[in-house]
């Protein structure tokens, strides 16, 4: 696409000390384009908007400006991708477009969550030295905190497609009037930069003790922007009604982004082009070949006719009036409903279109291109990402090796550290609240005693048999316990140890056992099971225990 440039010329704002602003790289990368460029769009003939700024930061073509700067990274701003809150805000937009507006972005996301989360997640809570009372404390607090909001199939599905959409996601704990934890998800505009955060920081009393940085309303040491300690959220759009909430109410979820940056960006930046063709081509396909479908038949005239004082009314297009982004426009249009049988007037002839049958399979075959190239941002197999299993193997794309289970797996991690920092910070205010009688020891050695285990469904398909017998092996060696056998082939072992115990009683506990079996299995997403300590050996999840994350600790 040929671009025009039509900048204005002007004094220089300056953006940061001792370095001008058209001395700065380009912020922004193809459709997603810098805030601060002044430019005017200019219309092409044919209707379409050009922008002045599109041929700089294209990601077909290098982007023509200085090197890298040490200023790219400082701050929490994340150059060429943003660098200020207006440059987020234009890429919300586009992606949020995107994934309400195109079914292909919808599915990918609904598939991603499907495999990522499943039918939810378990949670173990483990006393190591706590006391059972801290430990019983606990798995109360988290079991009603998690049935309270829905963490498991409602709130898990929302923040990672919060995650994905936005490329980020802010959740706010919370102690609601009726005494119990509640949660609540602040929009990514909520969190601002304060106008004049002085005094603020009177408030807080952290004038004197650090220099704050507030770059994106994340509060941070100006000389640490990984290590967030609150947010400034507005409630209106002038800023009047606001708050400021500790690190410690809040679980900010960043993707796609290097650490020092304080905010993240959507998983759709690098392919929303692709996105855009490809919506573009599967509606104008679609729409030729509805209309091409509406003609049932076409009478052809001799060739000995001939066409005698011009255009015949039959054959003059109606003339449409669209709106535009100019103002108004004629187009020339003519419909046909289905059933429709053309006969050409004298000396006319019909020809197909650009959608004739020499022509539909290769516009299918770049549609099948882009939905590929769609794809390969998640790691997805052809069948996933378009619908067409004819050149897959559904068991193959999900064994333990494939790209796309290693993927998911790498996600299943990323929100397993998320949501147990979020059950983590849960039990902390309820510590401080002082909800359900908390045992009487300082929130640091509590913080010890106890540990979380998340475990999430496994991606890849597994051979039950195989299964069974490699779990066999690890029983006899001792290198894996009854209960993480029972968690892998999909039991409940408390549920299960009750059933075996009623059968070995006999004929005399039958009634006892059928009125347990009655009993509602707990949902595995919310399910809690307390141990006085994880076995030893404790299978392939006993690194994920060393990897928990406590707040506060880094």
């Amino acid at each position: 696409m040929l671009s025009l440039f039509l900048t204005h010329t002007g004094p220089q704002r300056r953006e940061t000390p001792g370095c001008f602003m058209s001395d700065l790289p380009p912020p922004g990368t193809g459709p997603f384009r810098p805030s601060h460029t002044s430019a005017d769009p200019l219309s092409e003939t044919w209707g379409e908007w050009v922008d002045s700024r599109e041929a700089r930061f294209s990601t077909e073509f290098p982007a023509v400006g200085p090197a890298t700067t040490v200023d790219d990274r400082l701050d929490g701003r994340c150059r060429p991708l943003y660098e200020s809150e207006v440059d987020l805000a234009r890429m919300r937009h586009a992606a949020r477009r995107l994934a309400l507006a195109t079914p292909v972005t919808a599915g990918a996301f609904d598939a991603l969550a499907n495999y990522t989360f499943g039918p939810g997640f378990t949670l173990q809570v483990l006393e190591t030295g706590a006391g059972r009372r801290a430990r019983d404390w606990a798995a109360r607090v988290l079991e009603q905190f998690i049935d309270d909001i829905d963490l498991a199939g409602v709130i898990d599905r929302e923040l990672h497609l919060r995650s994905r959409e936005d490329g980020e996601a802010f959740l706010h704990l919370k102690v609601r009037h009726h005494g119990r934890l509640g949660l609540r998800f602040l929009e990514p505009e909520q969190v601002t930069e304060p106008a004049d955060p002085r005094p603020l920081e009177d408030w807080l009393q952290i004038g004197g003790e650090f220099v704050s940085s507030w770059s994106f309303g994340v509060h941070t040491r100006a000389d640490d922007p990984t290590e967030p300690l609150g947010y400034h959220v507005v409630h209106d759009t002038q800023g009047r009604d606001w708050s400021y909430l500790p690190a410690t109410e809040v679980e900010h979820i960043r993707r796609n982004v290097p650490r020092n940056a304080k905010r993240g960006v959507s998983d759709l930046l690098a392919i929303q082009g692709d996105l855009e063709r490809e919506a573009r081509l599967r509606r104008n396909t679609a729409e030729g070949a509805a209309l091409q479908a509406a003609i049932a038949w076409i009478l052809q005239p001799s060739s000995r006719d001939s066409l005698v004082g011009g255009l015949p009314a039959a054959e003059m297009p109606r003339t449409v009036i669209s709106p535009h982004a100019t103002g108004t426009r004629y187009e020339p249009v003519k419909r046909y409903p289905p059933g429709t049988i053309l006969r050409p007037s004298a000396g006319l002839e019909y020809k197909p279109g650009p959608l004739g049958a020499e022509r539909m399979p290769h516009f299918l075959q770049v549609m099948q291109a882009l939905l590929r190239s769609i794809g390969l941002r998640w790691n997805m197999p052809e069948y996933l990402i378009s619908g067409d299993a004819s050149n897959a193997n559904y068991a193959s794309t999900l064994v333990a090796e494939a790209p796309f289970v290693k993927a998911r797996e790498a996600d299943q991690q990323f929100y397993r550290r998320h949501v147990q920092s979020l059950l983590w910070k849960a039990l902390q205010l309820a510590w401080h609240a002082g909800l359900e009688q908390p045992p009487h020891r300082d929130w640091p050695q509590l913080l010890r005693g106890l540990e979380l285990r998340v475990e999430l469904p496994a991606v890849a398909s597994r051979d039950p048999l195989a299964l069974a017998q490699t779990q066999a092996l690890q029983l006899s060696a001792g290198w894996l316990s009854k209960r993480t056998a029972a968690a892998q082939a999909g039991f409940d072992y408390d549920l299960e140890q009750r059933h075996l115990a009623h059968e070995r009683a006999g004929p005399e506990g039958e009634s006892e056992s059928s009125t347990a079996g009655r009993e509602a299995s707990p949902p595995a997403a919310s399910a809690i099971a307390t141990e006085q300590a994880w076995p030893a050996g404790g299978g392939a999840g006993a690194a994920q225990v060393a990897n928990t994350h406590h707040p506060g600790t880094g």
